[in-house]
């Protein structure tokens, strides 16, 4: 599963590496250039996500290795390894980044100092869930904002940051194709926070909304310019849009009046129609809805 999480990582490192050095560490390199070639540490491991960092003096240039985890472990000897190997190839020294992005206690990978006699070697560890998830969620680069659901939510519920993020990729690639790319990876980040559920849910919510928004009655009302058709064409869709979510017995009545942007009375009264619809007498129905509504209390 780990390398999952490395392929998007290394996916998105070009689009990454500039803005994470600059808002995690602080660094605004002069150039950044690709090392030549990977460098075999062994049989089973490369050395990738290098870059050499360019100064107008190249007497000051240094490697720059970024590499992400999500297992808590001792990676000094690792590191150790790593310095040696492109010390000797390369005769320049290499400063190392660690990037945790698990969600178990980073107690082993934090050990950031390897102390020999006549050796000290030191790197940097980055804990994404100690970052506020601010830095990235507002983004306008897509493989940033995903980075956001590693990170520090505060007091902010799950549910809202995954909407969050959904919203802004949607503001940032509309309806591009490339939407379902991030969409995916965000789905397989949000397994380290065992968040996927959720992901999954807010997406297929998400989709929903937008559909309507760009199809049908809806469109056809704006294009017109007709006032009365474009309110009965809303009405229409907003319905439509409240039986297909009510069908998928995943959203409380409160998510469903949020995303629909309709009062909770009138949800109710939709919701009445389509159980009344299936047999259920007035009575029948509004017990339904408040079992219903017990449910997603209980959570």
């Amino acid at each position: 599963m780990a390398n999952h999480y490395d392929r998007i990582f290394k996916e998105n490192i070009e689009s990454l590496l500039l803005p994470l050095l600059k808002k995690v560490l602080g660094l605004s390199p002069p150039k950044l250039l690709p090392i030549d070639a990977k460098m075999q540490v062994t049989q089973e491991a490369e050395m990738d996500n290098i870059r050499r960092v360019v100064h107008d003096d190249p007497g000051l240039d240094y490697g720059l290795q970024i590499e992400f985890h999500v297992t808590d472990e001792d990676l000094r000897k690792r590191n150790l390894l790593h310095y040696a190997l492109f010390h000797q190839i390369t005769g320049m020294s290499l400063r190392q980044v660690v990037i945790y992005g698990g969600m178990a206690s980073p107690n082993h990978i934090h050990q950031d100092e390897l102390k020999l006699n006549g050796l000290d070697l030191k790197f940097e560890v980055i804990v994404m869930k100690q970052i506020p998830k601010e830095l990235f969620i507002d983004s306008q680069v897509p493989e940033e904002v995903i980075l956001a659901i590693l990170c520090d939510f505060g007091d902010d519920q799950s549910e809202q940051v995954v909407r969050q993020i959904l919203q802004n990729l949607h503001k940032i690639l509309r309806r591009s194709n490339r939407i379902k790319k991030y969409q995916k990876q965000l789905l397989i980040l949000a397994r380290l926070r065992k968040m996927e559920l959720i992901v999954k849910s807010e997406v297929e919510a998400m989709t929903i909304h937008y559909d309507i928004e760009t199809d049908g009655l809806y469109l056809q009302g704006i294009e017109q310019g007709i006032e009365q058709g474009i309110e009965q064409g809303i009405e229409l869709e907003k319905k439509e849009f409240v039986q297909k979510l009510w069908s998928f017995q995943e959203f409380s009545l409160d998510k469903i009046t949020l995303l629909v942007d309709l009062s909770p009375e009138r949800v109710i009264e939709i919701i009445l129609e389509v159980l009344q619809s299936e047999g259920q007498s007035e009575a029948q129905a509004l017990d339904t809805i408040a079992v219903y509504k017990e449910k997603f209390a209980s959570k």
